[in-house]
């Protein structure tokens, strides 16, 4: 055979093995995310089996190139090692999806996840060795078991010292050639997304994590994340035009009723759902200020019946028109904030001054099980209140995501890191910080582990001059040894630390309503057992196992409520004392798999189907005041979430802050009423728009939308979204903290 015979026949033998190896992990990547979307997800759209397949394709070929360009043995270890890292990758996030519902990002993974999946050991063994658990990691693992029964048939071919060594152009072009396909693919992906305008949004300007890997696969969305942790670190914050603003001092031609009046309730069913009938004026709304304040004075009143009341705004002193013409890496920050118009005062700035605040974020609560027989006194304070009846709890990096919604009025666009990052200079915006300024006694409290999460190092620095308190520091000598632990052995034994040091600032982490949701498995579960069948006996009400369980574990935090408020009775100061209850999630510990769509035991708690974010994380919120039972309670109809309670409870105490620095609202004001998802789905006092379908949905479909209702909305929420994403990056707090004290 001719030598020139002998190199084509070398050639070729190289491109067989180089095609077998591209082929191979091609395979791989696109079967692994395959099994992952099929086992997460159960809405699917037809592109994005097409973006799974060109985004495979691309990290098998580019993979494979490198690969073959090294010796052979080289390519035995590298290959395996990828196959396994990919595994690694997909377990993770699987198990991740499994026990929380919801796909992590990179910082909560590195974050929050090390802490839950370790903290919650039991939880995991249980996934996984369940038959959903070792089916899987079998699933996942097929490719790398595959590698070593083919291993020789893939690279046998593959040269000895490797294409690299060679000199010839002919044969290090085999394996460019597969990077030049790889990036091929990756352009078809971008043409369709970009040019063709399937996903855009998700892709650019509405980026999120767990929409990104739904359309584009995990592989894709891990890429997208990293260039976004980069550019927000690195680059200037990009906020879009102000005139989408505008619709915020317009939005009252667009609202058929004021965003809030007195109402008069009525129960339709029992669960405990109440509906509502217009009762009180503006007028009397003043009227019930002045008398929560207890400084209603007679010549007032009459004055103020004559003269329409002039309110100021919710602004502090800060000239951030000034500070961003300093200049600065916040400068565009500064030039957004001055854009924004303030909410105004209104008749209930400062009702709750100078009364105490007893703050409480309840793990996994939801409002579809409030009832005025089985929970009384959370239907006591749900009813008799500050109602927020149509509200929503964004589920976003678990519970230390909903607590920092609570605690900072923010979307956690950093995951499970937010609070870290937000507390690392310390804090200035929170109600710990801003009481703490006004002279209060503040203590955190946790009935679990007082590491988890990192809350001894985050908790601390929320501005509780008290301190923080958990499982590990104190308490643990105080509750007994269950899981999940009680909240009225939190309350029990906690309350005496602060009753007596007027006024207070007090704030609770609750653990009882914590999954798994078993009678065997749950001791909360299995201490209020009777009294949930006995009630489900009296009622007539079938409710599978799952679901009795979870009521019966969040009726410890009913009595923690009830013994709560007796306390306050008892010692009279329950007028002079104001209790928030907003969960930090939904109840994803019911449903094994709770993908969208899938989710039968939260569909049969709330009564409807859940398959869509806004279903999935519609809650209940309070704020009560004893002072307030003497009067009609005050429903908010208008959408709420959980980043309007910290704008709303700084309204109500009346302390120094500034309402553009929070992307939700004071609820009692006449601020646009805005809910928005981590997905940039959002919803209005006029209907509901998704990002995904790019479609919009009337509430009513006889009022008159204006035309570019949607897309002014939809600014304004990118915009929140990038100064959530910019207080972090750019520290920005500090920032404003740092120019208010000069």
């Amino acid at each position: 055979m001719s030598l020139q015979k002998k190199k084509r026949k070398t050639k070729d033998i190289w491109s067989q093995g180089s095609v077998r190896l591209a082929a191979f992990l091609s395979f791989s990547c696109f079967y692994t995310e395959i099994v992952f979307k099929l086992s997460i997800e159960t809405m699917h759209t037809g592109s994005s089996f097409v973006f799974l397949a060109l985004f495979s394709l691309c990290a098998g070929l580019v993979v494979s190139g490198i690969i073959s360009l090294l010796p052979k043995r080289a390519a035995q270890v590298l290959a395996p090692v990828y196959l396994g890292l990919l595994f690694l990758i997909f377990i993770v996030e699987f198990l991740v999806y499994r026990q929380f519902k919801v796909a992590y990002d990179i910082n909560t993974i590195l974050n929050a996840a090390t802490d839950a999946l370790g903290g919650f050991g039991a939880d995991i063994r249980r996934l996984i060795f369940c038959f959903d658990g070792i089916s899987h990691i079998t699933l996942f693992l097929l490719p790398l078991i595959l590698w070593f029964v083919l291993r020789e048939k893939i690279t046998g071919q593959l040269p000895e010292k490797g294409i690299w060594q060679r000199r010839t152009g002919r044969a290090v072009f085999i394996p460019l050639a597969h990077v030049a396909g790889g990036a091929a693919c990756y352009g078809a992906a971008l043409f369709l997304i970009l040019c063709c305008g399937l996903h855009k949004g998700i892709y650019t300007n509405q980026y999120h994590f767990e929409s990104a890997v739904m359309q584009f696969g995990l592989g894709e969305g891990l890429c997208l994340d990293i260039r976004n942790l980069a550019s927000f670190k690195t680059s200037a914050p990009a906020f879009e035009s102000m005139e989408a603003q505008s619709v915020q001092s317009t939005v009252g031609t667009f609202q058929e009723t004021p965003p809030v009046s007195g109402r008069e309730e009525t129960v339709s069913d029992g669960k405990g759902v109440v509906q509502a009938k217009e009762a009180a004026s503006a007028q009397e709304a003043a009227l019930l200020q002045e008398e929560i304040s207890s400084q209603s004075r007679e010549t007032e009143q009459e004055k103020e019946a004559e003269t329409p009341v002039v309110y100021g705004q919710s602004v502090g002193a800060v000239d951030f028109a000034a500070l961003a013409a300093e200049g600065g890496n916040c400068a565009d920050i500064d030039a957004y904030v001055s854009s924004l118009t303030p909410s105004s005062q209104n008749a209930y700035t400062g009702a709750f001054a100078g009364k105490n605040l007893i703050l409480i974020c309840a793990e996994a609560f939801s409002g579809f099980l409030i009832d005025p027989e089985l929970t009384p006194a959370l239907y006591r304070l749900s009813t008799k209140g500050i109602n927020l009846g149509d509200y929503y709890q964004q589920s976003i990096a678990g519970t230390t995501g909903g607590e920092y919604q609570l605690l900072f009025g923010l979307i956690p666009t950093s995951g499970g890191s937010s609070i870290k990052e937000i507390t690392g200079s310390g804090t200035h915006t929170n109600m710990g910080a801003l009481l703490n300024d006004e002279g209060y006694f503040g203590m955190a409290f946790h009935n679990s582990d007082y590491t988890y999460y990192d809350r001894h190092k985050t908790h601390t620095k929320l501005g509780y001059s008290g301190g923080y308190m958990g499982v590990g520091n104190g308490l643990e000598e105080l509750i007994s040894p269950e899981w999940p632990a009680s909240d009225l052995e939190l309350m029990q034994e906690t309350l005496p630390m602060y009753i007596d040091k007027q006024p207070f600032n007090v704030y609770y982490m609750t653990v009882s309503g914590h999954s798994v949701y078993a009678f065997g498995n749950n001791a909360m579960s299995r201490k209020n057992k009777d009294a949930v069948d006995a009630w489900c006996a009296k009622k007539n009400i079938s409710f599978s196992e799952p679901v009795r369980a979870y009521i019966a574990a969040n009726l410890e935090l009913e009595k923690a409520v009830d013994y709560l408020v007796k306390t306050l009775e008892e010692k009279g100061i329950a007028k002079d004392t104001v209790i928030c209850i907003a969960p930090d999630h939904f109840p994803y510990g019911l449903d094994s798999d709770a993908s969208l769509g899938k989710m039968p035991y939260v569909s049969e708690l709330y009564g409807y189907p859940v398959n869509t974010y806004e279903e999935r994380d519609r809650s209940r919120a309070i704020i009560w005041c004893g002072a307030l039972e003497d009067h009609d309670p005050i429903m908010v109809d208008t959408p709420t979430s959980s980043v309007d309670i910290l704008p709303t409870l700084c309204n109500l105490f009346g302390v120094e802050w500034d309402s553009r620095l929070y992307v939700g609202r004071d609820v009692l004001s006449d601020a646009l009423p805005l809910v928005f998802f981590g997905n940039y789905d959002w919803k209005t006092d006029l209907g509901h728009y998704s990002a995904t379908s790019n479609s919009f949905t009337p509430t009513d479909e006889n009022a008159v939308i204006p035309e570019d209702y949607v897309e002014q909305i939809s600014g304004i929420v990118r915009n929140k979204m990038t100064f959530s994403k910019s207080v972090l990056s750019h520290d920005y707090y500090t920032h404003v903290y740092d120019a208010a004290s000069d």
